[in-house]
């Protein structure tokens, strides 16, 4: 444990990113850093069975990955260091509950359906039929 959030991999051992925790293969060119001490460990662990590494957590990230409405906030420079230590809402639109397990999404075959298709007309992305509903929880291994 580096003893800071490792929210999106800026901490991984030569920036190496581990985007959901390292549930997915992606490659990260730009790693947003969180500047807040870790509060916890915590793993991505399906339904299906996938489980992510370990990867250490602040109060506020654990709050946004797990749809809480208001978490600790630590970690603020500048301006917004008068914030740290403060129990604040998290917006709407940072709450990113993650319900579904992003491997089984990845791995789920393509949709043959030539309705689907056209619908999609060419744009990234998939049907709804193509994604893999299996539930996906993040659990503190503290």
């Amino acid at each position: 444990m580096s003893g800071y959030c490792n929210a999106y991999g800026a901490e991984s051992p030569g920036g190496v990113g581990i985007p959901y925790g390292g549930l997915i293969p992606a490659t990260v060119t730009v790693q947003p850093e969180c500047h807040a001490r870790a509060a916890h460990r915590f793993r991505w662990i399906g339904e299906c069975g996938h489980e992510g590494p370990v990867i250490d957590l602040c109060e506020w990230h654990e709050g946004e990955f797990s749809g809480r409405a208001a978490a600790r906030f630590e970690g603020g420079e500048g301006s917004l260091a008068e914030l740290n230590g403060r129990v604040m809402e998290i917006p709407w639109n940072l709450r990113r509950q993650v319900g579904v397990c992003y491997r089984c999404n990845a791995e789920a075959p393509e949709c043959e359906n030539p309705d689907h298709q056209l619908m999609m007309r060419g744009r990234p992305g998939r049907c709804g039929c193509r994604e893999t509903k299996v539930a996906m929880r993040l659990v503190s291994v503290s």
